[in-house]
Order: C-alpha cells, then sequence, then structure tokens
C-alpha cells in the first residue's frame, strides 16, 4: 500500500464507496440489478476478452521489452497498472468513437502526449495533501465542479454557471501548484531524482508504445466488418471467400481505401469475377488521381480530388462517390459547440468524377442568439473556400452583407457567389441557416 499516494487512496475509497451502493441498490431495484447483469454479460462477451487478452499480452511484451533496456522497473508497477486500465483498457470501450476519427485522435494523443499539459498534471499531482483532506474535501469538490463545468452549457445563465466552476477549478490547480513549489523547494531531492522521472516518461513511452498496437487493432476491426457484411452485397459464396482475399491483397493497410471500396459495392452489386476486379481497379484509379492531382480551366469548374480538400484547415472535407451524376456530396459537419444542439459548420461540393460545379459551406444555428459569436468563424470558412478556389476573398461589402445577414448575388473570376440566409420557426425555438455557394453561372 506504501505504493499508493493519499490522493490515489482517496480515489479507490470513493470508487469502493460508489460500487457498494451501486450493489445495494440493485438489491431493491430490480431493473437496475436486471441492468447490471446485462452489463456484466457484455462485458464477458468472447470478443471483448479476446481484445483484452490480445491488449494485455502486448502491454506485457512492451513493458518486458522497457525492463530488459532498463528503462522499466517494478517499481513503476503501480504507475503501469493506472494507465494500463485507465489508457489501454479505456480505449477498447472508446473504439467505435475513436475509428470514426482515427487519423486525428493518433495526432491528438501523440501531441497531448508531449505538450506542456502532461507536464502540469504530473506536477499537480506530484504532491499530495492529507488522506482525509483529499477524501472529503478535494475529490468530490474537484469531481462535482468538473461534472457541472461539462454539462453547464445550454443557457446564458448555467454558462455563467460554467465559467464560475472553471474558475474555481482553475483556482483549486493553482493551489496546487503552490504547493508543488513549496514542497520541492523543502526538498528537492523528492521531485528531481530517477525515480521521478521514470514517473513522468514512463506513461509517455507505454501510450507510444501502444499506439502501433491500436492501429493494427482498428484495421482488423475494419475488416472484419466488412466482412460480415459482404453476404448482403454479393450473393455468390465462393466469390466471397475470394473476395476477402483480393481485398487484403489490393488494399492491405489503407483503411480509407477499404471504407471506399466497400461503399461502391455497396451501390454497383458484385456479381461475376470481372466486376470485383474492376471495383479494385476503379478505387485504385481514384487513389491515384488524388495523389496525383491535375488542373481543370476554372470555366469548366474544379477538380473533385482538390475541391476535397479546399476546406480541411476547418477539418471539413469531402470524400467523393460515384452515386450518380451532379450529386451533392457534404463533409461530416464539424460541431462549434458542446450544446445539447450543437451550432455546425458543413462544406458541399455538386458534380461528378470530372468536374465540380458548385461549393457550398453552410452554418447552422439552433440559438438565433449565437450569430454573432459564429460570424467570425464563418467568414473566415469561406475566405478560405475562396482563396482555394478562386484565389480571392471577401470584400467589405460582402463582409457588411453577411453580418447584417442580407442576401446577395455577385460574380468574382467569372464565378457566380451567393449568400443566403434563412429563418425556420417551425420548431418550438427558432434556428437558421447561412449558406455560401460558388457556383459556374447558368
Amino acid at each position: 500500500m506504501d505504493q499508493f499516494n493519499t490522493r490515489e487512496l482517496a480515489s479507490i475509497t470513493w470508487g469502493a464507496i460508489l460500487i457498494m451502493a451501486l450493489i445495494f441498490y440493485s438489491v431493491k431495484n430490480a431493473q437496475l440489478r436486471y441492468s447490471l447483469i446485462a452489463v456484466i454479460k457484455t462485458f464477458f462477451q468472447i470478443k471483448i476478452i479476446t481484445s483484452i487478452l490480445l491488449i494485455t499480452t502486448y502491454v506485457l511484451l512492451s513493458v518486458f521489452i522497457l525492463y530488459q533496456i532498463q528503462i522499466w522497473d517494478f517499481n513503476q508497477l503501480k504507475n503501469t497498472f493506472f494507465w494500463y486500465v485507465f489508457f489501454a483498457i479505456g480505449t477498447m470501450f472508446s473504439l467505435n468513437t475513436i475509428k470514426e476519427n482515427s487519423h486525428n485522435f493518433f495526432i491528438q494523443t501523440i501531441k497531448s502526449s508531449v505538450n506542456l499539459s502532461i507536464l502540469l498534471q504530473f506536477i499537480i499531482n506530484f504532491h499530495t495533501f492529507n488522506f482525509l483532506l483529499e477524501l472529503i474535501v478535494l475529490i468530490p469538490l474537484i469531481t462535482l465542479l468538473s461534472i457541472i463545468s461539462t454539462v453547464a452549457n445550454q443557457t446564458k445563465d448555467q454558462i455563467l454557471v460554467k465559467k464560475l466552476c472553471d474558475f474555481l477549478l482553475a483556482f483549486i490547480f493553482l493551489i496546487f501548484f503552490i504547493h508543488f513549489i513549496l514542497q520541492t523547494f523543502k526538498a528537492p531531492s523528492t521531485f528531481i531524482n530517477y525515480q521521478a522521472l521514470q514517473d513522468f516518461f514512463i506513461p509517455i513511452i507505454l501510450t507510444i508504445l501502444y499506439l502501433p498496437f491500436l492501429w493494427f487493432l482498428l484495421l482488423y476491426i475494419k475488416y472484419e466488418e466488412i466482412f460480415v457484411r459482404l453476404q448482403f452485397h454479393i450473393k455468390d459464396k465462393k466469390l466471397i471467400t475470394l473476395t476477402k482475399f483480393l481485398v487484403i491483397i489490393n488494399f492491405q493497410t489503407q483503411k480509407d481505401l477499404i471504407d471506399e471500396w466497400f461503399h461502391h459495392i455497396k451501390i454497383h452489386k458484385i456479381e461475376n469475377y470481372k466486376q470485383l476486379l474492376n471495383s479494385f481497379s476503379l478505387i485504385k484509379h481514384r487513389s491515384f488521381k488524388r495523389r496525383n492531382l491535375i488542373d481543370i480551366p476554372l470555366e469548366n469548374g474544379w477538380n473533385i480530388y482538390k475541391a476535397e480538400n479546399y476546406l480541411s484547415d476547418f477539418n471539413l472535407q469531402v470524400k467523393y462517390t460515384d452515386v450518380g451524376d451532379e450529386t451533392w456530396f457534404g463533409s461530416k459537419p464539424i460541431e462549434l459547440d458542446d450544446n445539447f444542439n450543437p451550432s455546425t459548420l458543413t462544406y458541399y461540393i455538386q458534380g461528378n468524377e470530372d468536374t465540380v460545379n458548385q461549393l457550398k459551406i453552410k452554418l447552422f444555428l439552433y440559438d438565433l442568439n449565437l450569430i454573432p459569436k459564429y460570424l467570425s468563424v464563418y467568414s473566415e470558412a469561406i475566405n478560405c473556400l475562396l482563396g482555394n478556389s478562386l484565389q480571392a476573398s471577401l470584400n467589405h461589402v460582402h463582409i457588411e452583407n453577411i453580418y447584417n445577414l442580407e442576401n446577395f448575388s455577385d460574380t468574382s473570376h467569372d464565378k457566380l457567389l451567393e449568400f443566403k440566409y434563412e429563418k425556420f420557426t417551425h420548431s418550438v425555438k427558432p434556428t437558421c441557416e447561412l449558406s455560401f455557394c460558388i457556383k459556374n453561372p447558368s
């Protein structure tokens, strides 16, 4: 037990209290009891158990290698256990969320592993207070303030409460930091030593070592999902077996191409070997065109594979799929806030595999009071779109019209620019949509 500090002991105590309370109430409440049993049964599914065994094996192998090169030792057992439970196992239960935006997850995880906030968190948690203070005051208070700060964002009054909670959290962390500085000055050897260096770097090293395994786990899940669903799109069972083999041979670790190919066969059914080979060739050809972009005359429109990424700086990217001619393709909406009904920014392109003839960016707001807050972001996104598509930007008249919510139509570089503001009153609370379009003149 000497391995655990007072904050960790307080957290474990609260965890035990909550578990016992849950068990106690589940004895009296049948619905809660059945829900808990369902959760436990879900946890013991073969896929989850297999995943945990694979993760555990990989982590043990990583620790063994670090031990052999004398980076890890048994003093890091507690540190490693907490990392294993909260990060390694925790990510397994977030795989559905991670795989939807895996590229950003890996980048953000690497960034967060090496940024200043990790050092600050480590410093804040390095020196702790006595057990009763941690148990009765700090853990409950910080937890309560964090929960309120997370959920209080619906109304102006709630936002004021959120700001107050954020201020109190910042003040508490400042006290932690000052306490750390004072304790370090009193006994500098408690912080400036090899053990402290290990405590800081071991979770970072384990995270970086774990990411390749997680990437391959996501790839395996991707293949498994698609192979299970092939039977709904290919009727010939012999052809399904061949398809599984050829998908792996053709796309290997390229998850984006696997997704694009599967979307293609959902629309264009595969009935024979020739169609199967053609589907692979088509997706590879598109991938080649995305890597080797060509210019087309502006009077005709835009290269679709260039237009897909005109707003990538705003994480608004479109993926062309062949569902028909002159079809709209939309990006995944970017949520601008954490409200229950968030404000969203979405990018659309219209065209076919040869050219795009319309580009559009929409801002949708569930609260009209938020219009002034997001007009600057919307204007920046429009300027980004204009810059990449026409090497142009909004003039002062355009900006004035947008901020005044006045519709306008203008021309630039022989393209038609249109801005529309539309208010909707069909719901209890009025909503609105702002739309800016660049297109070929009709």
